[in-house]
């Protein structure tokens, strides 16, 4: 399972899980409020959404090819 390592506003390094994450809103001072699925309270994190986005992303795992599973 892939982490994230990201910076909250206080300055601490987080660990994100990129499936737990429910949504992202943009927050106060060019911070990213990260919402994940059971929490009320966000995580507040330093950057833009569109930043926190792309390193999610490139933490999630592709899907296997179709087509070699059914060749195996």
């Amino acid at each position: 399972m892939a982490f994230v390592e990201l910076t909250d506003t206080s300055g601490e390094t987080v660990l994100v899980n990129p499936i737990a994450v429910a949504y992202l809103r943009t927050g106060g001072d060019g911070s990213t409020d990260l919402y994940f699925a059971g929490r009320a309270e966000p995580l507040r994190l330093t950057g833009a959404p569109s930043d926190i986005v792309r390193a999610l992303e490139n933490a999630a795992p592709t899907p296997p090819d179709p087509t070699l599973s059914l060749l195996a």
